[in-house]
């Protein structure tokens, strides 16, 4: 029998809470409380008693003593009728253990195992060219591939073998036995063609009918309907077989692979390895079998590393299925993440000891309490805590005062900001608590939801760490080797004077001079690096064309291994964040130096064209440019007559703060009324030609136009005006500008600029030239099912000015399958030709200025040997060799993707998001009360995905949200509902919703469960 304690019960929520002096002291001074008194029974009390009016101290001690004492008396039952109406406004719900999208769980007080794993599943597709490379790169697995899910609420991984895609949702089965169905899953492990079709059939046979909607497959899941174990033995013994070798080679070097930090590990600086290198170096050659490792070897690295939480993790938001990438911390980052544990846990052993009425030191977290709630309080004087993740505009003028952290202090920032700006840490890791340790010991807090990094998020704006404007995606998407700014911009290692670094001109010799040759420098007046233009050069036949695009040539004076080039490769694409802008190259190269203008080099990438648009014959030539003319898109449309008819979808705009003039151009512009008639013809037939080409693009399948998102834009002009405050950060709030995107006036350029892409991929592929080719290899097999989709479905929605829906982009995107960057030329379907390359951007994006390296190489070396390279098979000549070029790939296409995610994903979507809570919160700008709510998608009976009808932000509306206005039963893809915003969390990038009423209802005949040939409906 175990003994009573002798103490009272103390529930967990309670024990969590540190002993604070003012959450501790809310009824009765602590300073003044008798010493017979314990602490810890003032601060772990469920009970609050009534506030002191003013009697003596010892008199309300004793008071308390006697109702303490009486209630002792009082059945059990009275005395939690008792607590509940005192507590009746502290209730809160407990933690999940099944964490929501992006949300922490309960992983540590329940048992860990596969059936409660949630599957990270990729979010819905969005449209776009350039933001087609941003979309999941694991979307299209194929039946038979093996796959490692992941679950942010769980530590336990389960693997699962892709059945296939049926009616646009995949189907997995897992290792436990169990079924589900994703929009794609977010993976880091693939093994491809673990079973064959053959070997699913079984289990597929099962499966509803494919006919069947998302909402009853999510029903038919939550009841357990699943494959029967027998159909599914054969693979479950497959990946049960799998499990246990991968096991076998993680026990045979379980020395090298826990200890996997000591040999990989820098002291100071990230390293980014893939999982193959990092194999290399921790695994004996003896698992390679013709220089490639097992898949059992690879997933036992791939599981250690993870273990591992404070050293390895993967670029989940950026990687490759077959070629993602690990960030590797260096040992003082480490040190960081180590030393922070160690102070909270110090911390808490002294305050328990304090509770007990034990002498104790003061602990050194102490003092970083003492001055961070000193900040927050004076914070919180200007600017309001809202529990968006980000704090209000500023009230007043009032500068914060500046505060000189400690060593010790400065660390403990340097982890919340490790834990809360870099998300470095998983949704499941321990190494949560700590910050939330952190937070609670503030208690500042005590309004929040979750002390979560979003919290922490907002504690770094209040003590001045960071602005209260700062982007969180620029910590979270992080460029490796480039340290952050707070504030704005980036840091890149010292490369000395660049401009020292920049080599004579290689390529002078064999340049044509262009004279009697305009080139139209097309683009706004705001561009600040002119890189392209485009000229006509007429032939003996009246039919025939030379269709040129002029492009800038950076590369000719910078060798490829130059601390030019280095400095250039650490942000490969300039930054178009608003407020954040970053050039790939220094202004001083990029703009004054190698920007398109009159006696300046360029490299001309031509074609051979007749008057239907076909491409005759190309050829590329290095140039330098004599006559050039600037002009906007609108004014070469109004000089052809000739304006762009493209239906635009979207409307509306949003302001906040004061929205300043345009600032005037960098260059002399050319207005219409300025052009010859030779001009305005020449441009009338590039025009022409243009649209010619790019018809036999669509008659290829090429996708016609992309419709508009909407974007913002942030001004400090008017914070300049005032200047920094003395934490060095502007004060004041900048002014946002929400509308959707202004479409060029003209298509010349964007078919320009494509034809330029397809002249120098054939080029260089007919070179043997190794570049990096954008292909969409996966949409070679499905050819005549885009075509007919497209044909059918989706472009005429386009034209019409109709956006299509989420279904019907994913649906497509199914069929093209991704974007591949390698150095084997392909297919590309969205653009419609038979092989493309990026080249026409070498001042802004550094695969381009890789293409420009290869064939001024390839140049130099036939005018050596006074003869084409055509049929060419040697690179020895050239810069990269193919072999260098794909280790190179998988790391510029990472940082191609941050660029963009940066500018055109979660950092401009964080704009507006910032804009929505100042509206929405402080009524800076005029807002509905209640929003139209279209579902997309549902995550099972826990949450619904939706599109409101503000600048078609993405929503979601917890189960708990629907207000009796309906059940998650009765949630159909399609509804429409009126809601009411709930939250926003800038921070996490999510608008939280609640419904009003139901506005529309799908009313379909939903299956239910098949029974062979027979499937018994629902009526919706």
């Amino acid at each position: 029998m175990f003994n009573a304690s002798s103490k009272s019960y103390v529930c967990w929520r309670c024990a969590s809470r540190r002993f604070t002096l003012n959450r501790a002291t809310s009824r009765l001074d602590a300073r003044l409380l008798p010493a017979h008194r314990p602490l810890w029974r003032r601060t772990l009390a469920t009970v609050q008693h009534p506030a002191s009016n003013g009697k003596n101290i010892e008199t309300d001690a004793e008071e308390l003593d006697a109702e303490e004492q009486r209630r002792k008396q009082l059945p059990i039952r009275e005395r939690l009728r008792i607590w509940d109406d005192e507590h009746e406004d502290e209730a809160k719900t407990i933690m999940n253990d099944f964490a929501d999208r992006g949300e922490l769980s309960n992983s540590f007080t329940r048992p860990q195992n596969v059936s409660m794993v949630n599957p990270e599943i990729a979010s819905p597709l969005f449209d776009g060219d350039e933001l087609g490379d941003l979309r999941s790169e694991d979307a299209n697995l194929n039946p038979g591939d093996m796959v490692e899910l992941s679950s942010e609420g769980s530590r336990r991984p389960v693997l699962a073998i892709c059945l296939g895609r049926f009616n646009d949702y995949d189907h997995y089965y897992t290792s436990s036995g169990k079924w589900f169905t994703g929009l794609g899953v977010r993976t880091l492990f693939v093994v491809p063609n673990f079973a064959q079709p053959a070997e699913l059939e079984p289990i597929v046979n099962e499966l509803p009918s494919s006919a069947t909607p998302l909402e009853t497959l999510n029903a038919l899941q939550d009841l357990g309907h699943n494959p029967s174990r027998s159909s599914g033995a054969p693979l479950l013994r497959r990946m049960l077989r799998f499990a246990h070798e991968a096991e076998a080679v993680y026990q045979a070097n379980a020395g090298t692979l826990d200890a996997s930090s000591a040999f990989i590990g820098d002291p100071v600086k990230h390293r980014y390895l893939t999982l193959h290198e990092i194999a290399e170096l921790l695994l004996p050659p003896s698992y390679q079998e013709t220089g490639k490792f097992e898949p059992q070897a690879l997933y036992a690295v791939h599981r250690a590393l993870l273990q591992d939480e404070a050293f390895f993790r993967p670029l989940r938001q950026t990687g490759h299925k077959r070629s993602y990438l690990f960030e590797i911390s260096p040992l003082s980052e480490v040190r960081i993440v180590q030393r922070a544990e160690s102070l909270v846990r110090e911390h808490m052993e002294k305050t328990t000891r304090l509770f007990h009425d034990q002498k104790s030191e003061p602990s050194p977290l102490q003092d970083f309490i003492k001055n961070a709630r000193r900040l927050i309080d004076q914070s919180r004087e200007s600017r309001e805590w809202t529990g968006t993740s980000i704090i209000g505009p500023s009230k007043s003028r009032a500068e914060p005062i500046a505060h000189k952290w400690s060593p010790t202090e400065l660390e403990i920032l340097q982890f919340i900001e490790l834990w809360a700006s870099y998300q470095k840490f998983p949704n499941y890791s321990r190494l949560q608590c700590f910050g939330s340790a952190i937070l609670r010991a503030l208690d500042r807090y005590q309004d929040a939801e979750t002390l979560s990094a979003s919290t922490g998020w907002s504690f770094l704006q209040e003590v001045g760490w960071i602005p209260s404007w700062e982007i969180p995606a620029r910590y979270s998407i992080r460029f490796p080797g480039v340290e952050i700014k707070p504030g704005g911009g980036y840091v890149r290692p010292y490369f000395g004077n660049l401009e020292c670094h920049l080599k004579r001109d290689a390529l002078v010799s064999m340049r044509r001079v262009w004279e009697n040759t305009t080139a139209y420098c097309i683009d706004s007046e705001a561009t600040m690096d002119i890189d392209d233009a485009v000229s006509l050069e007429r032939t003996n036949n009246p039919d025939q064309y030379w269709f040129h695009v002029h492009v800038a040539d950076p590369a000719s004076s910078i060798q490829a291994e130059s601390p030019v080039a280095k400095y250039a490769e650490l942000v490969p694409e300039t930054i178009y964040l608003s407020g954040h802008f970053e050039r790939m190259l220094p202004n001083s190269i990029s703009q004054d130096r190698f920007s398109l203008a009159a006696d300046r080099p360029c490299l001309t990438f031509s074609a051979l064209v007749d008057k239907d648009g076909g491409v005759l014959d190309r050829k590329i030539t290095p140039g330098i440019l004599k006559d050039v003319v600037y002009m906007t898109s609108e004014d070469v449309a109004s000089a052809i007559e000739d304006p762009r008819e493209d239906p635009i979808v979207g409307e509306g705009e949003v302001r906040l703060g004061p929205i300043p003039k345009a600032k005037p151009a960098n260059r002399s512009m050319t207005r219409p009324g300025d052009l010859n008639n030779d001009q305005k013809n020449e441009l009338v037939l590039l025009s022409q030609l243009g649209r010619a080409i790019q018809a036999h693009r669509l008659s290829k399948g090429a996708t016609p136009f992309f419709q508009l998102r909407p974007e913002a834009q942030a001004y400090f002009d008017h914070l300049l005006e005032e200047g920094a405050s003395n934490s060095g950060f502007l004060t004041g709030d900048p002014s946002i500008h929400i509308a959707y995107g202004k479409r060029s006036g003209t298509d010349l350029v964007e078919n320009a600029m494509r034809l330029a892409g397809e002249i120098v991929a054939r080029w260089c592929h007919d070179r043997g030239i190794p570049i990096p080719f954008r292909s969409q290899p996966h949409a070679v097999k499905n050819t005549a099912l885009i075509q007919q989709y497209t044909r059918d479905v989706f472009y005429p929605l386009l034209k019409a000015g109709i956006r299509p829906d989420d279904n019907q982009w994913r649906h497509l995107r199914a069929l093209i399958g991704n974007d591949e960057v390698t150095t084997t030329g392909g297919p590309h379907f969205t653009i419609g030709v038979d092989m493309y390359t990026k080249a026409t951007s070498p001042l802004r994006r550094f695969s381009d200025l890789i293409v420009h390296w290869q064939i001024q190489a390839t140049l130099v070396e036939e005018h050596k040997r006074q003869a084409s390279l055509v049929g060419n098979q040697d690179d020895s000549f050239l810069p990269f060799s193919r072999d260098q070029l794909d280790r190179m790939l998988p790391m510029i296409r990472v940082r191609e993707k941050q660029a963009r995610a940066l500018a055109s994903g979660d950092g401009g979507d964080q704009w507006i998001l910032q804009a929505l809570v100042r509206a929405w919160r402080f009524g800076e700008a005029a807002l509905p009360e209640t929003f139209r709510f279209r579902v997309v998608h549902l995550y099972g009976r826990r949450s619904i995905q939706g599109r409101l009808d503000w600048f078609e932000r993405a929503a979601l509306m917890r189960a708990e949200a629907l207000n009796d206005v309906l059940k998650m039963a009765d949630v159909r893809v399609g509804d429409v509902y009126e809601v009411k915003l709930k939250n926003v969390n800038v921070h996490a990038n999510k608008v939280f919703v609640e419904a009003v009423k139901v506005l529309e209802k799908t009313d379909d005949e939903i299956p239910i469960a098949p029974e062979g040939d027979r499937t018994e409906v629902l009526q919706a």
